[in-house]
């Protein structure tokens, strides 16, 4: 849609991103992973120590990443959450528009749930550090809200066109998606009646009511067909199954506050339900009322172009001269205060 507007685009990503958008204009560089323990509970401290790699890349790889940069000469640089870009791209002078989902956190009021006052902290202090002093900030969301704040931009999730093209129905199965092994989770739905389809282990077998897919075109089709969804709360699962009007059991990555967040929101919403450490009572519970979380998800509607409108919008002005010349400000979004 950027380039259909007549822009020109240089892509810096990293990841399995490179493959996915090798026809672009691409340059390559290092991302920070996530690590986990063995509860699968994310680790910021094995997270730390096997990024060390990745920070010493942003120190030595930053000077031929900026001249890159200046000879490309950007109008704007749109980063979604990476935190070398913002650095280089204010150090050439060069708006930034801030463009993710993590950004909630900080810019809408939150109701801290007992027990995840001290993931909250850091997740939103880290936020803050990754991308500071944004002119604008547009961030997608699965309910809307509103800011007062100019700045700040509340948009739908975006929707792959893969999933667009899908037409729904309800199969017999369903879905799940699990970013991390979790057998406990596994034996649970062992003792259930339903068929179950399963990403995330990357293997082909059968085992029961469980069949595993490894990764592929098919996941699309097969979640447009099933009955239900049931995984991580991260925000591309989530809004893919919401867009086809499926009911979500989100089993939230522990200390992993975003994903948190995401669930409670489906929960208050009435479009499924979540456990932070599932039970065969909640599995049961969520699916005696599929029927209701169906109703509510018809009355669901969101625009999946309007990020990028916005985006274009934002672009725009910046091209007629009315705003978004880089600032020289303070962060304004530093920890969790």
């Amino acid at each position: 849609m950027l380039q259909r507007a007549g822009h020109r685009l240089k892509v810096i990503t990293y990841g399995q991103s490179v493959d996915q958008l090798a026809g672009y204009d691409l340059i390559r560089v290092r991302g920070i992973k996530h690590f986990y323990d063995k509860d699968g509970r994310l680790s910021l401290t094995r997270s730390l120590f096997r990024n060390l790699g990745a920070f010493a890349y942003y120190a030595t790889g930053r000077r031929e990443l900026r001249r890159q940069l200046a000879e490309f000469s950007p109008d704007v640089a749109i980063v979604n959450f990476e935190p070398l870009v913002p650095r280089i791209a204010r150090s050439l002078g060069v708006p930034i528009v801030s463009f993710d989902n993590q950004h909630a956190l900080l810019h809408f009021p939150l109701q801290v749930p007992k027990g995840w006052e001290r993931s909250a902290w850091i997740t939103k202090t880290a936020i803050g550090l990754v991308v500071q002093r944004a002119e604008h900030y547009v961030i997608m969301a699965l309910t809307p809200e509103v800011t007062g704040d100019p700045q700040v931009h509340v948009v739908p999730p975006v929707v792959q066109d893969e999933v667009r093209r899908v037409a729904p129905s309800a199969g017999s199965h369903v879905l799940v998606y699990l970013k991390r092994p979790d057998a406990r989770f596994l034996d649970i739905l062992r003792q259930s009646g339903e068929q179950y389809v399963i990403y995330g282990y990357n293997r082909a077998t059968i085992d029961g009511n469980l069949t595993f897919r490894e990764t592929g075109d098919r996941v699309h089709a097969e979640l447009g067909a099933c009955k239900a969804v049931m995984g991580t709360t991260g925000m591309s699962l989530t809004s893919e199954a919401l867009w086809l009007k499926k009911p979500f059991f989100g089993v939230p990555l522990k200390n992993e506050f975003e994903q948190m967040w995401n669930a409670t929101l489906i929960r208050q919403s009435n479009f499924g339900d979540f456990s932070e450490e599932p039970t065969k009572e909640a599995v049961d519970h969520f699916f005696r009322h599929l029927d209701e979380y169906r109703r509510s998800l018809e009355e669901y509607r969101f625009d999946a172009d309007a990020a990028v409108t916005k985006l274009l919008e934002v672009i725009e002005r910046r091209r007629e001269g009315k705003e978004l010349a880089a600032r020289d400000i303070r962060a304004r979004h530093l920890g969790a205060g």
